[in-house]
């Protein structure tokens, strides 16, 4: 096993090899991206285990076709915690020292985590996924890309934990295709058509159309309901803002059809989402 002291280093000095036979490991000095394979992870089993890192689970629940974001949780160092066994996850472990510099940089002293909830945007996986391949290729200079993916993928997650991020998406390397994400993450809250979009790559919206879903899997529209949906979570969780202003701040022509697009997306009516997010 590669570089097993970075690992005891994140994990915590007593794991053995035989405790992790079962989990794919990719690491560097900072950051380690742990993913179980064919049976639970040995250390992880252990009842009320704890690391001397930060802990951020991703979990894979069945996506459902367009799923934009993953429920996520973070533990701070040392709060012992038990593994959910049974569930496809990713588990990251991000050195205290270096975690706790990077989240001061946004404003405060790092608050106490045990287990807390926030959403992942899963085009931050496509990072993720690199490190993992630039590790197992074991690339010349390596060390260098891996720190700079670490530190990226760090920012994310602090992003996330803020909830600055809820609307992350990856940018297509098509120039009209990203110029309209561009567009529509900029002025959701207006009235855009895909005629609009479309003129903006100088294309036709037919052209347009069939370009952006075969990029993106989506349609333009679609796409710029996902964003409206993203931001008017974002505005949820905040509390003193009516549902009805909401919608309208997000570019819904209604609060019914603000209501029927966020129910039929995220499964729960707006007022039940704002109420969960309390709980």
């Amino acid at each position: 096993m590669r570089n097993f002291e970075n690992i005891k280093a994140l994990v915590g000095d007593d794991v053995t090899q035989d405790e992790l036979k079962f989990v794919d490991c990719y690491v560097c000095s900072n950051l380690g991206v742990f993913i179980p394979s064919a049976e639970p992870c040995g250390y992880a089993s252990k009842p009320y285990h704890t690391h001397p890192s930060y802990m951020v689970v991703i979990y894979f629940e069945t996506p459902a076709q367009r799923q934009t974001h993953y429920h996520a949780e973070i533990t701070s160092p040392n709060v012992p915690h038990n593994d959910e066994s049974g569930r496809h996850y990713y588990c990251l472990l991000i050195n205290k020292g270096y975690f706790e510099s990077r989240y001061r940089l946004y404003g405060g002293e790092t608050p106490h985590f045990d287990r807390h909830s926030f959403e992942f945007c899963r085009d931050i996986l496509k990072t993720l996924n690199t490190f993992v391949f630039e590790y197992s290729k074991s690339m010349l200079n390596s060390h260098i890309t891996l720190a700079a993916q670490a530190e990226i993928i760090t920012h994310w997650i602090i992003r996330s934990i803020l909830g600055e991020t809820l609307d992350m998406r990856a940018v297509s390397s098509d120039y009209s295709v990203a110029r309209a994400q561009h567009y529509m993450e900029k002025h959701y809250m207006e009235r855009i058509t895909v005629s609009d979009l479309a003129a903006l790559g100088y294309i036709s919206p037919s052209s347009f159309n069939r370009r952006f879903k075969k990029e993106v899997g989506v349609t333009p529209i679609e796409y710029l309901i996902e964003i409206r949906i993203e931001r008017a979570k974002t505005l949820l969780r905040r509390k003193d803002i009516p549902i009805t202003e909401i919608a309208l701040r997000c570019g819904f022509g209604s609060s019914t059809h603000f209501s029927s697009c966020f129910q039929s997306r995220v499964g729960v009516a707006p007022s039940e989402y704002r109420d969960n997010y309390k709980d």
